[in-house]
């Protein structure tokens, strides 16, 4: 054969294996993914826990002024707060414009919303900034601030030192007031977030009255007794003034609490007053419920003359609770 046609016969030698990549090298600006993520979760993780934590102590301290606000008035209204000499002339008091003794019973429907209004905080529904690094809200410490303040109230009325309780009730009555406003300045608030601070505030404005009438009819009465012509006067120009400002509260702000609130107080005036003047009595029932039928009867729907009547407050009070806040 030729020397073309001989079959190659040379070895053929591998090539020698390649060699594995060299990982790219780490200078001090590299860092691991997955660590740097685990880190970053973590840390997120350990802010959670600690706003959870600082809501918890807000909730818990909210709860505790509350139940110190029941167990304090219920001893109040049951006589254990009181301590006045037999022969002490406050005792003997008697002023016209106080609500008879059953209308204290609201007390009950008032903590009970304070309660409710308590657990929707304690569920997490509000998220409101903490103020500085305490771990309270402004809506927090205010409540809190607020009980403090009507327990301190609870025993300077019951102990009948006129000038403390008229300042502590008049205080209380701002900083709940207070609360109503900022709890309705969110556009989506609904009855819950507004209704209990509404019942509260409104209460307290009753008493308020009550305080300063009774400290009025104390001093006045030292000079002599007062005519009972200028204790009837006097009381229906107060009845008077609850009832248009629980008529604007209506119609102005879609608050139909206050206007509930406000009849019960009056009612309850008319009837302790019905053996001490039933002139009084049957004229503060009649304004009353002169009163209510301004407030609660649809007028809109009666007649489209009166649809400037049908605001806002009258959806609210017919359709549930309005989203909108009150109008600047």
């Amino acid at each position: 054969m030729t020397q073309d046609m001989q079959p190659d016969t040379t070895p053929v030698q591998d090539e020698p294996p390649a060699a594995p990549p060299v990982p790219p090298a780490m200078d001090d600006t590299t860092t691991p993914t997955a660590p740097a993520t685990t880190s970053r979760s973590n840390e997120t993780k350990a802010k959670k826990e600690a706003h959870a934590a600082r809501h918890d102590i807000e909730v818990i301290v909210a709860w505790v002024v509350l139940l110190a606000m029941v167990v304090v008035n219920a001893l109040a209204q049951c006589g254990v707060l009181v301590h006045l000499a037999p022969g002490d002339s406050r005792a003997t008091v008697f002023s016209w414009f106080a609500p008879d003794r059953y209308v204290q019973l609201i007390w009950i429907p008032i903590y009970a919303l304070l309660a409710i209004w308590l657990i929707r905080i304690g569920n997490g529904r509000r998220k409101a900034k903490r103020l500085g690094r305490t771990p309270f809200t402004l809506m927090g410490l205010l409540f809190i601030v607020t009980a403090g303040v009507e327990i301190g109230w609870i025993f300077a009325w019951h102990n009948q030192n006129y000038p403390s309780a008229i300042s502590l009730v008049l205080i209380q009555t701002a900083l709940v007031w207070a609360l109503w406003f900022l709890t309705r300045r969110n556009k989506h608030h609904s009855l819950w977030d507004w209704a209990p601070f509404s019942l509260w505030g409104s209460w307290l404005l009753v008493e308020c009255v009550t305080d300063i009438a009774r400290a009025a009819t104390y001093y006045v009465s030292k000079d002599g007794a007062i005519p009972t012509t200028a204790q009837s006067i006097t009381t229906i120009v107060v009845i008077v003034l609850l009832l248009a400002l629980a008529c604007f509260a209506r119609y102005r702000f879609g608050d139909w609490i206050f206007g509930l609130v406000t009849l019960w107080a009056v009612v309850g005036v008319a009837i302790r007053l019905m053996d001490v003047s039933k002139i009084t009595a049957v004229l503060g029932i009649a304004l009353a419920t002169a009163a209510a039928v301004f407030m609660y009867i649809p007028w809109a729907r009666i007649s489209p003359r009166l649809t400037s009547m049908g605001s806002p407050a009258t959806k609210d009070y017919q359709g549930g609770p309005t989203h909108e806040g009150p109008r600047q």
